[in-house]
Order: structure tokens, then C-alpha cells, then sequence
């Protein structure tokens, strides 16, 4: 296995972890809409990651790949949008518990490229 896919591993494994440990732990504090934001927001964040990392995969090498992984990009993050703005709108989850479990994912990403850039180098 490549250093890419046990990196992308480690991120799904640890964003699991960490997301649902800060859902549980808000339940003792908050409301459970921020805890389901919380949630909501780490599986954002981990299916926008699943999708670029398909496109990268599926479309590296063919022609015109750049415009197409842009296409499908920008589709992925209007679906995104769309399903956390209905939530939002309908008051299923707290916003900024949505925004604490995208971020939870997001530092994670940033933490493991930076491991595996350094062992790279």
C-alpha cells in the first residue's frame, strides 16, 4: 500500500474517532442539534474528501481531466450545500456544531499531509 492510501486511511479512522467522541461529549453540554452538527459537518467533510479522492483516481490521466474533476468538484460542493443548508434551514442541525465537525476533519487532513510530506522529504 501507498503512503497516499494509508494516509487517507489514517484520516478516515481518525476523523471517525475524533468526530464521534466530540458528538458524545457535546451531548453532556449542549444541545443534541449541535452534537448532530458536529456529526453532519465530519461526514461533510469526509465525503467531500472520498470524492476527490475518486476523481483523482478515475479521471488522472484521461483528457481534459482538469475540467472534469472541476465539474465534478463544484457538483459535489452544491450537493453538499444544498443537504446541509436544507438541515439548516429545517433546524435538524446546530451550524456551528457543523462547522466544529468539518473543522475536526479538515485539521486532520492538514495534520497527516504534513506527516507524510515530511517523511517524503
Amino acid at each position: 500500500m501507498e503512503h497516499s492510501e494509508l494516509m487517507i486511511k489514517r484520516i478516515y479512522r481518525q476523523s471517525a474517532f475524533a468526530v464521534g467522541a466530540l458528538a458524545i461529549i457535546s451531548l453532556f453540554f449542549t444541545d443534541w442539534r449541535f452534537s448532530l452538527g458536529i456529526v453532519i459537518g465530519g461526514l461533510a467533510g469526509e465525503v467531500n474528501l472520498r470524492g476527490i479522492v475518486w476523481s483523482v483516481r478515475s479521471l488522472l490521466g484521461t483528457e481534459k481531466a482538469q475540467i472534469k474533476m472541476m465539474v465534478l468538484s463544484m457538483f459535489r460542493l452544491f450537493a453538499i450545500f444544498f443537504v446541509l443548508a436544507a438541515l439548516a434551514v429545517f433546524k435538524m442541525i446546530n451550524v456551528y456544531g457543523l462547522l466544529v465537525g468539518f473543522t475536526v476533519v479538515f485539521i486532520i487532513m492538514i495534520k497527516e499531509g504534513i506527516i507524510v510530506a515530511k517523511r517524503r522529504s
